[in-house]
């Protein structure tokens, strides 16, 4: 009787099996094998069938590998852009001890602008690392957390663009019919406008929303 039991057992289990092989994975109804339908235009231009990155042959379709490739991208990217906001922290520090300096201007100046060139290049490098990861596994298409880090990312994305021609014009107003203190004012009025949204960025990222 348990010598019955046990071949019936095995019978199922063979046939179960087989029937597994026979019917494999269907690749395009699994999300994990598909690219999502609503990426964002910058992602879409790069990673959609038909994208620039497609068109090399250097990056086939392989989501899995894909996904990989975008944790790793966008965990590089976190740490840049908390170590960017670290150093405008530092420049915005550096910009108000500007505003009263005397014998030492000229070299607090050397440090600001050294310092800026840093931020921007660890600031650059991080917004490419975002921009260009590939495709997530899907995109709300409600407004959430990450929706809203997009968007301002767009603003300080601005502001880092515009933060060195402004500096420029602090230390030559006159070349562009402004005082000092009217270069100053927009200077720092975008700095702050940039290193807030920055800051906005990184909190929201966080919130269960």
């Amino acid at each position: 009787m348990k010598i019955r039991r046990i071949i019936i057992f095995l019978f199922l289990l063979v046939g179960s099996i087989s029937q597994a092989q026979d019917d494999p994975i269907n690749e395009s109804n699994n999300p994990l094998y598909t690219l999502p339908d609503n990426m964002p235009l910058q992602t879409k231009l790069l990673w959609a069938e038909n994208g620039l990155l497609r068109k090399t042959n250097l990056f086939q379709v392989d989501r899995p590998l894909e996904l990989e490739l975008r944790t790793k991208m966008l965990q590089l990217h976190q740490k840049l852009a908390l170590g960017t906001l670290g150093l405008m922290f530092a420049q915005g520090y550096l910009g108000f001890q500007l505003q009263d300096a005397k014998t030492n201007y000229m070299e607090l100046s050397d440090y600001h602008g050294a310092l800026g060139k840093l931020a921007f290049g660890s600031y650059l490098t991080s917004a490419i690392l975002s921009y260009t990861a590939p495709p997530a596994l899907h995109y709300n298409r409600k407004i959430d957390s990450i929706r809203i880090h997009r968007w301002l990312s767009i603003v300080h994305f601005a502001g880092m663009i515009a933060l060195p021609s402004l500096g420029k014009m602090v230390s030559n107003p006159g070349n562009y019919n402004l005082t000092y203190d009217e270069a100053l004012t927009v200077h720092r009025g975008v700095a702050i406008t940039t290193i807030s949204s920055m800051a906005l960025s990184a909190l929201i990222i966080f919130l269960p929303f």
